[in-house]
């Protein structure tokens, strides 16, 4: 299904580790729903994918 329909994430926001619980709990106060969807690592520049997408 992922394939066939463009089940993108609109809109996404990259910040430091360090601030991920305090933005989505900054979110959650305004009722928008937010996931950790990845990360950025050092490497041979390859997406790679390691779990399923889960939608709530």
């Amino acid at each position: 299904m992922l394939r066939t329909f463009n089940m993108g994430v609109g809109l996404i926001l990259v910040i430091s580790p360090g601030t991920v619980e305090a933005v989505v709990n900054h979110l959650g106060a305004f009722g928008l729903k937010s996931y950790v969807i990845g990360e950025i690592v050092e490497g041979n520049k390859q997406v790679v994918f390691q779990r399923e997408i889960v939608w709530d």
